[in-house]
C-alpha cells in the first residue's frame, strides 16, 4: 500500500513538472540567428547568484545596455540565469512571480532586450544617460531615464506605474519615494526605515 502511495505521488509530481512551461529567451523575442540580448535597465545585486527581482538598489549592478547570453530558465524552480558577455560573471535572478506581480515570460521581456545602449539613450541628454550609468535618479529626470536606472518599480508598492508616486527598495527595509510632475522627477523622498 505504501509502495502505490509513493507511485501515486510521485506520477503526480513528474505530471505538474512536466506541464511547467520553461520560458525560452528566443520565443520571447522571437529572435533571428544573430540577434544580441541586453539588459534592458541596471541591474542591482549584492550576491551574483542571488539576484532579488525587486531590484534592490544595493551593492553592485550590472549596466542598462549590457549584453547578456541566457543559460537556463527554471523548468522546475523560479530562476532566471545568464551570462554577462562584458565580464564572462554568470548570474542568477531568483524570480517571485509575487513580488513582481507578472509571469516569469513577462519579467523577463521587461528585464532584458534586443536594443542595444545606443538604443535605449536614444534622445536623452548627456547629462542623463552619465547619471544613468551611474545608476542615479535625480530630480528632473524622466520617467523613461529613470526606468533605465533603477529599472521599474517593484509593481507590489507601485502598482500603477502612471501615477505620479513610485516606491522602490534601497535595502530590504529602506524604501525610497520618487514623486513625478509633468513626467519628471521633481522629488526623491527617503522614507528610511519601513515599519
Amino acid at each position: 500500500m505504501r509502495f502505490y502511495k509513493f507511485f501515486v505521488l510521485l506520477s503526480v509530481c513528474l505530471l505538474l513538472a512536466g506541464c511547467a512551461d520553461p520560458v525560452v529567451f528566443s520565443e520571447v523575442f522571437q529572435l533571428s540567428k544573430g540577434d544580441r540580448i541586453y539588459t534592458a535597465y541596471n541591474l542591482w545585486y549584492t550576491d551574483p547568484l542571488k539576484m532579488d527581482p525587486l531590484n534592490v538598489q544595493q551593492g553592485s549592478f550590472i549596466p542598462v545596455g549590457t549584453e547578456i547570453e541566457p543559460l537556463a530558465t527554471g523548468r522546475w524552480s523560479n530562476e532566471i540565469s545568464f551570462k554577462d558577455l562584458s565580464t564572462g560573471k554568470i548570474h542568477v535572478i531568483k524570480y517571485t512571480p509575487a513580488w513582481r506581480l507578472c509571469t516569469m515570460r513577462e519579467f523577463i521581456s521587461n528585464t532584458f532586450t534586443t536594443k542595444n545602449r545606443e538604443e535605449l539613450f536614444k534622445d536623452l541628454p548627456d547629462d542623463m544617460k552619465s547619471r544613468i550609468i551611474r545608476g542615479e535618479v535625480v530630480p528632473g529626470m524622466s520617467r523613461r531615464a529613470t526606468v533605465l536606472s533603477y529599472g521599474p518599480p517593484p509593481a507590489i508598492r507601485t502598482p500603477d506605474t502612471g501615477k505620479d508616486t513610485w516606491i522602490y527598495w534601497r535595502n530590504r527595509n529602506d524604501v525610497i519615494r520618487l514623486v513625478f510632475r509633468n513626467d519628471r522627477v521633481r522629488e526623491i523622498i527617503n522614507q528610511g526605515h519601513e515599519r
